[in-house]
């Protein structure tokens, strides 16, 4: 069986890696950062779901002395308890940032920032993206064709983007998943593994199990959706990703022209 397994860039790597398990006491995972349910103006980003897993866990420290509380003595539950009760976690689009961002610098030493717009407007708008890029570049904006253009999955390579478009029950809802690695050793020339990586909560995760983690898609072809999805070692109706991407307006492969 011929092998062609592609990973993303050993520098991108370290960073999921990082909010995976956090550098900070007993290292949690990262918490996933519900932006909708807190609309927060100015401040650190860091406390609006779109820090580095360094910048979290320094907030995390410097919330755990003003609260009298060691870190290093709470278990991995109880630290990541402790750290969604002062709101501190990463949203799916402050996840894929510095993710891709560290991916576009080793691979093309480029600056994500400088290469993915946003969709502000007007002058104002310009000048605020540009002071705190990984606030204003969202799903919508990695998803614009301006930034990217659509790929059919079996061209999938890391450091590209599954985006949905559009979905929730509302359908308000938008979130990216980052491609982290591709594996086209199967013995079938027409399948390919794709691993991901992302920060979500499914309503089944209940108050903690939430946040950074990674899941696989196996694709038949150009399926994506008719793929088998496993996350949490759930496919099909229980695999609340793929419920969310079969429920959006638009579900897609893509390509930032950065990575091109």
């Amino acid at each position: 069986m011929h092998k062609n397994i592609e990973t993303i860039s050993p520098a991108a790597r370290l960073i999921i890696d990082s909010y995976l398990a956090l550098p900070v006491g007993a290292k949690p995972s990262c918490p996933y950062f519900n932006n909708r349910r807190r609309m927060m103006r100015g401040g650190l980003r860091v406390m609006k779901g779109k820090g580095s897993p360094e910048e979290i866990a320094e907030e995390c420290q410097i919330l755990a002395i003003q609260n009298r509380v060691d870190v290093n003595s709470l278990s991995t539950d109880k630290l990541k308890e402790f750290m969604m009760d002062h709101d501190l976690g990463v949203d799916c689009s402050g996840f894929a940032y510095h993710v891709l961002g560290a991916h576009a610098l080793e691979k093309k030493g480029a600056s994500l920032a400088s290469k993915v717009k946003s969709l502000r407007k007007g002058f104002i708008g310009s000048l605020i993206a540009r002071l705190r890029p990984a606030e204003n570049i969202g799903v919508a904006a990695f998803a614009h064709d301006k930034n990217g253009f659509e790929i059919k999955p079996a061209e999938a390579r890391p450091g590209d983007i599954i985006t949905f478009i559009g979905t929730g029950r509302d359908k308000n809802y938008n979130h990216i998943l980052v491609i982290v690695s591709v594996d086209r050793s199967s013995d079938s020339k027409d399948d390919t593994r794709i691993t991901y990586a992302h920060s979500y909560a499914w309503p089944s995760d209940g108050s903690s199990d939430h946040g950074v983690r990674e899941g696989e898609i196996m694709i038949h072809g150009d399926d994506l959706l008719g793929g088998t999805w496993k996350e949490k070692g759930r496919i099909g109706e229980e695999n609340h990703t793929l419920q969310m991407a079969k429920s959006a307006k638009k579900t897609s492969v893509r390509r930032l022209k950065v990575l091109a």
